[in-house]
């Protein structure tokens, strides 16, 4: 092998470590400082290897104001995480386009709107009626429940009355007590055979939500919420279930690490250990 070729394979290497290891897009710049100056002759040298790349389908990339490269599979992430956002509540246009500034950090604008537009072509995200005004609502579910309408009402509630002076934890606290049944014995916790049931019925959900559940793959909490809404009614014992299961081993809960950027709405909708601690996604344990 040449010189120049063991050269050239060793920039590509470096190229596919460092964009492996992002969370985000990069820049060209960024991506120089991951690749030894001796594997190239200039600097000129790096954009068009990494071209040289997306035409062979290694990377793909994004003109904006500046080129963006990433791996294919990034792609997939920043996907999913647009109808996480939309299987949480559904979304004007506008709000889930700004949402996704925080959501997608590093992808350009016009890469997120295209984005977002492919789903909707392919009807992974749908349209939905609004609940008021003409804005219509884009969706992770073909027809909008009536969870997803009430979320949105209690959405308009803490907005409407943040001008009477009360607050989001304010309003969703007093919203629980009025829709909350008086428990029959006060204090007194679900039966030991009554825990086991729900525990049980939690883990065969899982499969039957996502069967690679059974070799690992994760499964979001809000979906389980949501498919176990019928049977498991009460956020609170849904929650307390879950981290029972952590407890014992038998799932691992993989905890939000960014719950300063969400507002008390999408808090509530997280699983919480009751010690601040929010979670989004559940996997099975051996």
């Amino acid at each position: 092998m040449s010189n120049e070729q063991s050269s050239h394979n060793e920039a590509v290497a470096c190229a596919l470590r460092v964009l492996g290891q992002s969370a985000q897009p990069l820049t060209v710049a960024k991506i120089a400082k991951a690749v030894p100056k001796s594997a190239l002759n200039s600097k000129k040298d790096l954009p068009e290897l990494l071209e040289q790349m997306v035409r062979a389908g290694q990377i793909r990339s994004h003109k904006s104001r500046s080129s963006v490269y990433w791996l294919p599979g990034l792609e997939e992430q920043a996907i999913e995480r647009i109808l996480e956002a939309l299987n949480e509540i559904p979304l004007t246009q506008t709000d889930l386009k700004s949402k996704l500034r925080s959501l997608l950090i590093g992808w350009p604008k016009s890469k997120r709107d295209e984005m977002l537009a492919w789903l909707i072509k392919e009807k992974r995200v749908y349209k939905v009626p609004p609940l008021a005004g003409k804005a219509i609502l884009l969706s992770a579910r073909a027809e909008a429940t009536p969870q997803d309408y009430i979320k949105l009402a209690l959405q308009l509630a803490v907005a409407r009355l943040k001008t009477r002076g009360l607050t989001a934890e304010q309003v969703m606290t007093a919203t629980r007590e009025i829709l909350q049944p008086a428990p029959a014995s006060p204090g007194i916790s679900p039966s030991h055979d009554g825990a086991a049931d729900l525990e049980r019925l939690i883990l065969e959900r899982m499969l039957r939500l996502k069967p690679s559940a059974a070799t690992g793959a994760p499964v979001q909490l809000s979906q389980l919420r949501h498919a176990l809404r019928p049977e498991i009614p009460d956020k609170d014992v849904f929650d307390r279930t879950i981290m029972r299961l952590a407890e014992q081993g038998r799932v691992a809960v993989h905890r939000h690490d960014y719950t300063s950027s969400l507002n008390q709405e999408e808090l509530a909708a997280l699983v919480s250990d009751g010690r601040g601690n929010y979670f989004t996604g559940v996997t099975l344990r051996d």
